[in-house]
This record gives structure tokens, C-alpha cells and sequence, in this order.
């Protein structure tokens, strides 16, 4: 063989090489125009169908189905990624999880999970909008990839959007053990600083507070009630408002004892009132409010008693509705309320009795 023979099959042979050796990145730059995939192993306990839904291994949903319950299998793994590209640029990033079906995109094929997580959260990082987003959603589901550091830093990054941050504190809690990561104190300590961050958005820390209450339910009603207590009049208000309308029983006898203090702010005890009120509400919390009535001064507070034993209904409340309407001791205008509460009552005898009051 001569010199040059050998020269051009040893730069043939190399060629795969540079291309294999290239990265993720450049091997999506270096792509011809428009949509290229690329598939990896998907974190144990995720699967899909590979076309229209898939779960994550939290537990959680995404995508859609017609017929309101998966039709198809869900299959492990792995994940498909799709960048719609205008040109090289991403517009969109897609993602599938479950058996790979076959269709016209340029595929780039299998890449190592470590890898496409990592090219995935730097598109996060450096894309804008519903791309940046999109974008976090398949890296988290990299099997053995550590992703909290990047997530972290895209929660902390005040000149990245309100929304692609909120996503970010959303995915940063539900990986906070993730295995070589950053841990699971350092992520509550970062939610907390931004939680209690005056000059943050209240946007942003709403979200902080939202995932760190939904969190495991000890922590989370611990971590409320501490806010509850705060100096930061909106970050009170916040918190209790979560605690009101939340079902734990601890949240719920924080609540009871919190609205019968007498130096209670009247925004946090109206909260309280139509949180006894919600879906878990019981008899007690009910009469509770009935026997507090007396004691309120405000007129807000009185209305949001009124209005939430009125959408409890019952026997004792609707008697208890009617004396209030005959009260004398009550002003024309809450009476008033009163029998526009009553007006919406099916009940015979509230009819019977309105009938009477206005007859006299």
C-alpha cells in the first residue's frame, strides 16, 4: 500500500472517532437544519407510551390521553427528545418516554443519560421562554444524572424569567435526594432564603412557599407555621392562608387556636374563618365560628362568619342564621346580608320564616 493510500485510510478510519468524540452539542449543531432527536435511559420508575403521556418516577403525569386513563401500556424507558428547530435554532423541546416510534426526524440515536441531562439543563440555561422550561422536564428524567446543582443555579439566577425559575424550584424540591446532588438541607436552605427574600418577586417566593408546603407533610406545616409567625406582613399572610385551607390536622389545629386570639391581624382572621369553612371543614369548626361571632368587632370578620356558616348549611346553622336576621342588636345592613345568605337556602323553613319577616 502506498504512503497516501495509507494516509486516507487512517483519516477514514479517524472520522467516526471525531464525530463519536464530539459532544452532544456540537453533534445537535452539527446536524442539517430542522427537528434531530436523541435517546436516553430513562431514571427507574418512569415509563410511557412513547406517543402521548408518560409518568415520572414521583409518581406525576404529563402529556394527555382521550379517554381519560392511559389506553396504551406504560413502558420503562427510554426517553426520546425532540428539538424543533427553525433552522439551528430550538424553538421547542419534546419529550417521550417509552417505546421509540419510528418517523422521519433525524435521529443522533442513543447518548449516555449523564450526558443528555447535562446538554439539557445548559439549553435551560441559556434558551428563553416555554423552550427553557420545556427543556428541564427530559433532563431530569436522565437516569443517574445529578441535576439539582444546574437547577439550583437557575432558581437563584435573578435575571432568568419568573417562569422558567418557578419551574426550576419545582423540579429542585422533587429532586432535593437525588443521589450526588447537592442535598436535600442545602435546597431548603436556598427555598427558605428565597421565601423570605423581601426584594424577590412575590411571584417567585410564592412558588418557593407553594413547594415547600406541599412538601412532606411535617415539614411542610412546620415550615407555614414558622412563616405564619412572620414580621413580613405579606409572607404571614401567605402562609396562613396555606394553613387555613389545608387539610392536615396539624394546620387545622393551628388554625382553630389562631382564630380566637384577640390580637389576631383582621386580614389573617378572615383567612382563618373561610379556611374552617373549606372542603375540610367539620360541625365543630363551624359552631366554633357561631360562638365566636359575639366576640368580633370588625365588620369583615362578622360577614366572613356569616357567609361561611351560611355555605356550610345544616339545621343549627340556618336556625342560627334566622336569629341573627331578627336580631335587633344587628345593624340594618348586616341583616340585610343576612337574609341575601338566606334567600339562597332550599329549605322550607326559610321561606316560611323570610315570608313572615317581611309580612311584619
Amino acid at each position: 500500500m502506498t504512503r497516501m493510500h495509507w494516509h486516507v485510510v487512517t483519516l477514514a478510519l479517524a472520522l467516526p472517532a471525531v464525530a463519536c468524540g464530539q459532544g452532544l452539542a456540537g453533534r445537535v449543531q452539527g446536524a442539517p437544519d430542522g427537528p434531530v432527536s436523541f435517546t436516553f435511559s430513562a431514571r427507574s420508575g418512569t415509563c410511557g407510551n412513547g406517543k402521548t403521556y408518560f409518568r415520572v418516577d414521583d409518581g406525576s403525569w404529563h402529556g394527555s390521553w382521550s379517554d381519560g386513563m392511559p389506553g396504551d401500556p406504560c413502558t420503562p424507558g427510554p426517553v426520546r427528545v425532540v428539538l424543533q428547530r427553525a433552522g439551528k435554532e430550538i424553538v421547542k423541546v419534546e419529550t417521550y418516554v417509552g417505546p421509540v416510534a419510528a418517523d422521519s426526524i433525524r435521529t443522533l440515536g442513543a447518548v449516555p443519560a449523564r450526558e443528555a441531562a447535562a446538554y439539557l439543563m445548559q439549553l435551560a440555561s441559556k434558551l428563553d421562554g416555554r423552550p427553557a422550561r420545556e427543556a428541564m422536564l427530559p433532563a431530569v428524567l436522565a437516569d443517574s444524572a445529578a441535576v439539582t446543582p444546574a437547577l439550583m443555579s437557575l432558581a437563584k439566577d435573578a435575571d432568568r424569567s419568573r417562569e422558567v425559575r418557578r419551574s426550576a424550584i419545582s423540579w429542585l424540591y422533587r429532586r432535593r435526594g437525588e443521589p450526588g446532588g447537592v442535598g436535600a438541607s442545602a435546597i431548603d436552605r436556598q427555598l427558605d432564603q428565597i421565601v423570605r427574600d423581601r426584594n424577590e418577586t412575590e411571584s417567585v417566593r410564592q412558588s418557593a412557599l407553594g413547594t415547600v408546603g406541599r412538601g412532606d407533610a411535617a415539614e411542610g406545616v412546620a415550615a407555614l407555621i414558622t412563616y405564619a409567625g412572620s414580621d413580613d406582613a405579606w409572607l404571614a399572610r401567605k402562609a396562613f392562608g396555606m394553613l387555613a385551607n389545608g387539610g392536615d390536622p396539624r394546620a387545622r389545629a393551628f388554625i382553630r387556636s389562631q382564630v380566637m386570639r384577640g390580637d389576631l391581624a383582621e386580614e389573617q382572621r378572615v383567612e382563618a374563618i373561610h379556611g374552617l369553612g373549606s372542603e375540610y371543614g367539620t360541625g365543630a369548626d363551624i359552631a366554633l365560628l357561631r360562638d365566636l361571632y359575639p366576640k368580633l368587632n370588625s365588620d369583615r370578620e362578622r360577614d366572613a362568619v356569616i357567609s361561611t356558616v351560611s355555605n356550610a348549611g345544616g339545621r343549627a346553622n340556618v336556625d342560627w342564621l334566622l336569629d341573627l336576621a331578627k336580631a335587633p342588636t344587628e345593624t340594618v345592613q348586616r341583616r340585610r346580608r343576612v337574609l341575601s345568605q338566606l334567600g339562597r337556602v332550599d329549605d322550607p323553613r326559610v321561606k316560611e320564616a323570610l315570608k313572615a319577616m317581611v309580612e311584619r
